[in-house]
């Protein structure tokens, strides 16, 4: 058996935590629907809560903020976070960076690895108890959570010059179509799919050269489409109308002029009963330098549209939306502890503060 550096010096000698993350990447990773039914799991994890006070509490769930588990990775100790709360009976625990599992009373005595983070981590908390500036030395910042700006990830930045005058653009046409808000127009399927081929041509001049309006929408849209090509006469404002208020598309992306595999990508929707202009979304910020390009080219071509989005798309593009670090969320970063990572992004980031229950004794 290999020995064990104790980065830490006030650490017992003896000190050898069970589990390895090698183990916990193994039982927890991207599985978030665990459910061990284990009396002895569950007391213990009573006996866990019992020695600190809830961090948050109400009627409902009370939650813990945060206990440490001790664990070897690359031959030395660290301790990783762990969130608890208790809802109806049942305690639901989430290991920052591994993943989570949930905690019932039963006998099917199946947690056996789950004890040991249990057990681990009540052991731990003597320790923490003791000496809480332990735990600057031995949570790794790879676990730890913070922000960044996108100015020091992003590889292309839209320049601060280009965001005001995309977004004063914007606006000034805005105010131009400003009575379009609120009228009632009426379009066909060529009306939208015209509308839509300006899009296409903006933001993918060279795919799109040789493309009717159709094709491209059948190149880049969703594809599930809820009937609308199936219109018959595609120069008929009535029968558009009436395909779209007969509800037939719902549950379908006709709109999705741009598709995601992600979420949603770009979506195109058209005026309908209370809003006689066009609308514009983008979902997955993959796709914004695209959006903002179609933005460019409708107001170019003098389509009434709104693109309720464009100064969040543009904060996004010139770098000043924040990304958090570590946290596992949509527009998220994530901090790997090599000596180019600290260079480039450690001094930037804004970390929190590491946080613990407040202990009972």
């Amino acid at each position: 058996m290999y020995k064990i550096r104790h980065n830490v010096g006030n650490l017992p000698n003896n000190f050898r935590p069970k589990l390895s993350s090698e183990n916990m990447e193994y039982h927890l990773h991207d599985r978030n629907n665990i459910c061990i039914e284990d009396d002895n799991v569950y007391i213990l994890t009573e006996l866990l809560v019992d020695i600190a006070y809830p961090t948050y509490k109400d009627e409902y769930d009370k939650r813990w903020e945060c206990f440490y588990v001790p664990i070897r990775r690359n031959r030395k100790i660290i301790t990783v976070p762990i969130w608890i709360m208790e809802y109806n009976d049942e305690f639901f625990i989430v290991v920052q960076s591994f993943g989570g599992f949930s905690v019932k009373k039963g006998d099917k005595y199946n947690g056996k690895f789950y004890y040991n983070i249990i057990s681990e981590t009540l052991k731990f908390s003597s320790i923490i108890q003791k000496d809480e500036d332990i735990l600057q030395k031995l949570v790794p910042y790879d676990v730890r959570t913070g922000k960044i700006k996108g100015c020091y990830i992003l590889e292309r930045l839209l320049s601060q010059q280009e965001k005001k005058d995309t977004y004063e653009k914007y606006e000034n046409y805005r105010m131009c179509i400003e009575n379009d808000l609120t009228s009632q127009i009426e379009i066909s399927l060529n009306d939208y799919m015209n509308v839509a081929g300006i899009c296409y041509k903006a933001a993918y001049p060279e795919k799109a050269e040789n493309l009717s309006n159709v094709d491209m929408y059948k190149k880049w849209a969703d594809g599930r489409h809820g009937g609308m090509l199936s219109i018959q006469d595609w120069n008929s404002k009535e029968e558009f109308s009436e395909w779209y208020h007969d509800g037939v598309h719902i549950g379908s992306h006709p709109f999705e002029i741009v598709f995601s595999w992600h979420r949603h990508g770009i979506h195109l929707y058209p005026p309908n009963d209370s809003k006689g202009v066009y609308t514009l979304r983008v979902t997955n910020y993959a796709y914004a330098w695209d959006f903002i390009k179609m933005v460019s080219a409708l107001i170019d071509m003098k389509i009434p549209f709104e693109a309720g989005e464009l100064e969040n798309v543009l904060n996004y593009l010139g770098g000043d939306t924040y990304f958090t670090v570590n946290s596992g969320g949509e527009n998220d970063f994530r901090y790997v502890p090599s000596r180019e990572c600290k260079q480039k992004y450690f001094y930037d980031i804004e970390w929190e503060d590491l946080k613990v229950v407040k202990w009972k004794n």
